[in-house]
C-alpha cells in the first residue's frame, strides 16, 4: 500500500469511528426516552387508580348529601305550607321548627389526594385528552360551584334564619326530662327533639323558607349533574388503565 492512500484510509476508519458513536449515542437515548416514556405511563395509570377510587368515594359521600337534600327540599315545603294553611284558616296555632333545619345541612367533602398528586406530576401526565379535560372541568370548576352553592345556604341558615330564630321563636325541647344540655343533646335527644317554637310566623320567615328552597333545588341539581360527571370520568378511567 502506498503512502499516499494511508492518510485516506485514515479519514474513513476515522469516519466509521465516528458513526459508530453516534448510533450508539442515539439507540442509548432512544432506549432512554422509552424508558422514561414507559415509566411516565405507569405513574399516569397509578394515579389514575388511585383518582377512580376517590371518585368512588366522593360518590358514596354525594349519594348520602342527594338523599339530605331532597329531605331538606321537602321539610321547607312542609313548614311553608303550614304556615300558609294556618294562615288561610286564620289559626293561631305556632309552628315549631327543628334546631336541624338549620345545622344537619347536606356537605360534600370530595377526596382529592390522586388530583392534587396528578397536578404535581403536571396534568398532562394524562394522556388522554378528553379524560384530561373532564378531571380538570370537575375538580377546577364544577366542584366550586357546588361548594359555592352550599355555602350559600349555610350562610342562609346560619345567618339569616338563624337570627330570625333567635329575635321571634322560643327555644323549646320535647325532653321533658332534662336537667343538663348533655342529656338534651345526647344520641336518644338529638337536635330533632329540640325545636324553635314560632307563634306568630311573619312574611320574613315565608321569604327565607323560599330562598333555602330555591337554594336547594340549585344544590339539587348540581348534584345529580356531580353524580353524572363522577360515573362518566369513572368509566374513561377504567377505559384508559385497562388499555
Amino acid at each position: 500500500m502506498s503512502d499516499d492512500n494511508r492518510p485516506l484510509k485514515y479519514a474513513r476508519y476515522a469516519i466509521g469511528e465516528i458513526v459508530l458513536v453516534v448510533i450508539g449515542i442515539l439507540i442509548a437515548l432512544q432506549v432512554n426516552n422509552w424508558n422514561q416514556s414507559k415509566n411516565l405511563k405507569e405513574t399516569e395509570i397509578k394515579l389514575l387508580q388511585e383518582l377512580n377510587k376517590d371518585l368512588a368515594e366522593t360518590k358514596a359521600d354525594l349519594l348520602s348529601d342527594i338523599t339530605k337534600a331532597h329531605r331538606e327540599l321537602k321539610l321547607t315545603d312542609s313548614i311553608y305550607q303550614r304556615i300558609i294553611q294556618n294562615r288561610m284558616e286564620k289559626s293561631i296555632l305556632p309552628v315549631k321548627i327543628s334546631m336541624a333545619f338549620l345545622y344537619d345541612r347536606s356537605d360534600l367533602y370530595p377526596k382529592k389526594s390522586a388530583y392534587e398528586s396528578l397536578r404535581a406530576y403536571g396534568i398532562n401526565l394524562v394522556s388522554n385528552d378528553s379524560l384530561r379535560k373532564n378531571i380538570t372541568d370537575f375538580f377546577e370548576l364544577h366542584l366550586v360551584r357546588v361548594n359555592d352553592t352550599e355555602q350559600f345556604i349555610k350562610d342562609l341558615c346560619e345567618k339569616e334564619l338563624g337570627s330570625y330564630f333567635i329575635k321571634i321563636s322560643k327555644d323549646i325541647n320535647d325532653c321533658e326530662d332534662c336537667s343538663s344540655l348533655k342529656a338534651m343533646f345526647s344520641s336518644d335527644s338529638d337536635l330533632s327533639s329540640n325545636f324553635y317554637q314560632i307563634d306568630e310566623p311573619t312574611d320574613q320567615l315565608l321569604h327565607l323558607l323560599k330562598k333555602k328552597y330555591i337554594a336547594y333545588l340549585a344544590l339539587k341539581n348540581r348534584y345529580a349533574l356531580t353524580q353524572s360527571k363522577i360515573e362518566s370520568m369513572m368509566a374513561l378511567i377504567d377505559i384508559e388503565t385497562k388499555q
